[in-house]
């Protein structure tokens, strides 16, 4: 899941000769890319996709540190990173019939010994459908996301999975987590208070408008990576 060290020098230098041209996360704490949904009792979530690199030599490291301090490559990298999370979020609310709205859009770019690690995050409102102590999560999930990185949703408090579509490769302690390619069409978590409530249900709550494998997410660090070596070269 990582890339090569020298992907990583080209692509973070590159990035800081173009941001200006290019569009709380737990990343620091797990440099394991991921995709992680950390669900609320109000049905918001925030959102969080973990990139790591691997940085073998002091070249690399020296072009990491600088995508870290160059504060307007981050907010160029990040400002994408909502965009496409907003995208995929008026296909839901078209499908659903909820309102949602991604908002709080951050990026994280932090070093665990020889490991580079960028954390991009966002609050997304009404990602779950909600009724009286239940939560139910479908779109924009069950249709043309294909996570290239660990999937990992977190329950809230106190809740536990009543139902859930495909079975996920590991549960515990109020995580559900499926392994990355894990084939998810169809997708349908439904999630109550331990001993009570009423579940939500997710009928009628089903698009076919979803931004591609991953939503494009998880591409978008290679698109903008290649984007910005063509420039370069062109320079």
């Amino acid at each position: 899941m990582r890339r090569t060290g020298r992907t990583l020098l080209i692509g973070a230098v590159a990035l800081l000769t173009v941001a200006a041209a290019v569009p709380a996360p737990a990343a620091a704490q797990d440099p394991e890319p991921a995709f992680v949904v950390d669900l609320a009792e109000s049905g918001d979530a925030a959102v969080s996709v973990t990139y790591a690199f691997d940085l073998d030599t002091d070249a690399e490291r020296q072009a990491f540190r600088e995508l870290r301090d160059n504060e307007s490559a981050r907010e160029a990298y990040a400002a994408r990173f909502g965009d496409r999370l907003r995208s995929v979020a008026a296909n839901a609310e078209n499908a659903s019939g909820r309102e949602m709205a991604v908002e709080d859009v951050t990026i994280d770019v932090a070093t665990d010994d020889r490991t580079g690690v960028v954390t991009l995050s966002a609050d997304w409102r009404g990602l779950a459908a909600t009724t009286d102590g239940g939560l139910a999560v479908t779109e924009p999930f069950a249709s043309g996301f294909a996570p290239d990185r660990q999937f990992v949703i977190a329950l809230p408090d106190g809740y536990e999975a009543s139902e859930v579509a495909p079975e996920p490769a590991s549960s515990g302690d109020g995580r559900l987590t499926w392994s990355a390619g894990t084939d998810l069409d169809g997708f349908e978590l439904v999630a109550a208070e331990s001993g009570g409530g009423d579940a939500a249900t997710a009928d009628g709550d089903r698009s076919t408008a979803a931004d591609g494998p991953g939503f494009g997410v998880a591409a978008a660090l290679a698109g903008l990576v290649a984007a910005a070596l063509l420039a370069r070269r062109r320079a």
